[in-house]
């Protein structure tokens, strides 16, 4: 096309309206592949409506294009679109998706300095605050003695009685009650957390901080795990820490060798998946023991998200694995998924 014949192109009136409506509508559809591609076109007919924006970013997020979904989001706090407490609350959500607590650690102290935080959402923030910066600079809990507890206890406010943690199920409120717990001795806590790793209703993510938090102040009671139908007791002081990069094992390195090159956008959405992943079923090894099987399984799930029909043969033929131990590992894939992170 001539570049005097694009210019002369004329839009429709209310293009990128029906646009976004149709992406909306793919989006609650979890047709995900369509509604990125929809909320994308109205986002560059309107790149400054809030609403459009935040649309899209919804739709990164339940793709798994978590890096894409941050930065679109900060792109959003920059503007100064939406209620800013809001997105940021959106944007520390993400961030903790990606274990990226360093930019927490950033984003947070800017908005404490900088801004007027209501009351009620600053204690939440400076919880969050703490606890990232520890994770960000790879800290273990000073450890601390019987002593330590009573002001500790009375500095955060929470008595081992106090503690209902089948109570949280939302993400940052358990980061946060995670970092209290984190910069107090918890010892006096462990019978209730004992208890909530080895009910069946407490949430994964929730019970890896916590595990987390045992480890690193070197807990040596043998602790009872319970996650998706999985039993088995564990010593937190001997566990490894739970945030390893994708690209670190085997599984990551397969996949980006397999799709790199081939397409960055799905290479993204199936890391973000595997991350997830392995962040909600710590400190359990899942079978099969076969990377190539899971790095097969992933892209599948992947795929399936963004609205693709993958065939499963056909990936596992690609990885050169055993088409059942795919079809296994895409059935833990989706029973995690659906158990530790249900679309919004």
């Amino acid at each position: 096309m001539k570049e005097e014949d694009r210019d002369n192109i004329v839009l429709f009136p209310n293009v990128e309206r029906r646009l976004v409506e149709k992406g909306i509508e793919a989006l609650q559809n979890k047709q995900l592949s369509e509604a990125i591609s929809l909320l994308e076109q109205g986002y560059a007919l309107d790149p400054d409506n809030g609403d459009v924006m935040a649309a899209l970013v919804l739709a990164y997020f339940e793709g798994g294009a978590l890096t894409r979904a941050k930065e679109l989001c900060k792109e959003m706090l920059l503007a100064g679109q939406g209620d800013y407490f809001q997105i940021v609350e959106m944007y520390i959500t993400i961030l903790i998706q990606l274990h990226e607590y360093k930019e927490i650690t950033e984003v947070l102290e800017a908005l404490l300095d900088e801004r007027e935080v209501p009351a009620e959402k600053r204690e939440h923030f400076m919880t969050i605050l703490q606890f990232s910066q520890r994770l960000a600079d790879n800290e273990p809990v000073p450890e601390m003695t019987e002593q330590d507890s009573e002001p500790a206890r009375q500095e955060t406010g929470i008595q081992p009685e106090e503690l209902d943690l089948l109570k949280i199920t939302d993400l940052n409120e358990q980061v946060a009650l995670a970092g209290k717990l984190a910069n107090q001795n918890i010892r006096p806590f462990v019978n209730r957390i004992g208890e909530y790793l080895k009910s069946a209703e407490g949430h994964p993510f929730m019970k890896t901080m916590l595990l987390n938090i045992l480890r690193e102040q070197e807990m040596l009671n043998e602790m009872n795990v319970v996650k998706f139908g999985l039993m088995e007791n564990f010593i937190p002081a001997e566990l490894p820490a739970p945030h390893s990069q994708p690209l670190e094992n085997e599984v990551g390195r397969r996949l980006a060798t397999e799709l790199e090159h081939q397409d960055p956008f799905l290479l993204e959405s199936t890391l973000s998946l595997l991350g997830r992943h392995e962040f909600a079923v710590y400190p359990f090894k899942l079978e099969p023991d076969d990377p190539a099987a899971w790095a097969a399984a992933f892209e599948y799930t992947a795929q399936v998200y963004l609205g693709n029909e993958p065939s499963v043969g056909e990936l596992a033929g690609r990885y050169s694995t055993n088409l059942d131990a795919v079809s296994k590992a895409a059935g833990w894939i989706e029973k995690v998924e659906e158990i530790s992170y249900p679309i919004i």
